[in-house]
C-alpha cells in the first residue's frame, strides 16, 4: 500500500513539525519519514507509527487514487532513440573526416567503439531497470 506523500505533509505541517519532531513522536528514523514523504513507500509499523504519532486511522495516509501512467517510459524511449541518432550521424562525421583527410579510417574506429559500448550498456541497464519495474509490479 502506498501512502498518500500531500496529505502526509500536509498533516505533518498543519500541526507545525518538522520531519525530524515527527520522526521522534513516531520513534522512527528521520530518514524513513524522508522516504515515505518522497516516495510514499514504507513498512506497515511506519505507517501505523505515525498515524499514531498524527493521532489519525493509518488508512487516512492510503494513496486514494492510483497514479496515473507515468510518461517516463515515452520519454526514456525518445531520450534512446535521440541517442541512436546522435550516435549514427557522429559516426558519419568521425568517418567522412578521416577519410577526406587522410584517406583512411585512422582513429575514426576508436570513438566510435567506446561511444557504442557506452550506448550498449545504457539499453542494458535500461532493459534490466524496466524488467526489475514490471517484476515488481510497477508496470
Amino acid at each position: 500500500m502506498s501512502l498518500d506523500t500531500r496529505k502526509l505533509r500536509q498533516l505533518r505541517e498543519a500541526r507545525g513539525w518538522s520531519q525530524e519532531h515527527l520522526a521522534q513522536v513516531a520513534n522512527i528514523s528521520v530518514r524513513t519519514l524522508q522516504r515515505m514523504e518522497a516516495e510514499g513507500s514504507a513498512s506497515a509499523e511506519s505507517r501505523l507509527a505515525v498515524a499514531a504519532a498524527l493521532e489519525i486511522d493509518a488508512r487516512q495516509l492510503a494513496a486514494t487514487e492510483t497514479p496515473a501512467a507515468s510518461p517516463e517510459p515515452r520519454e526514456r524511449s525518445y531520450d534512446w532513440t535521440f541517442h541512436l541518432v546522435v550516435y549514427g550521424l557522429a559516426c558519419a562525421f568521425f568517418i567522412g573526416l578521416n577519410l577526406w583527410r587522410s584517406g583512411s579510417l585512422g582513429w575514426a574506429p576508436w570513438p566510435i567503439l567506446g561511444w557504442g559500448v557506452a550506448l550498449l550498456l545504457r539499453a542494458w541497464h535500461r532493459q534490466r531497470k524496466r524488467r526489475r519495474r514490471t517484476l515488481s509490479g510497477v508496470i
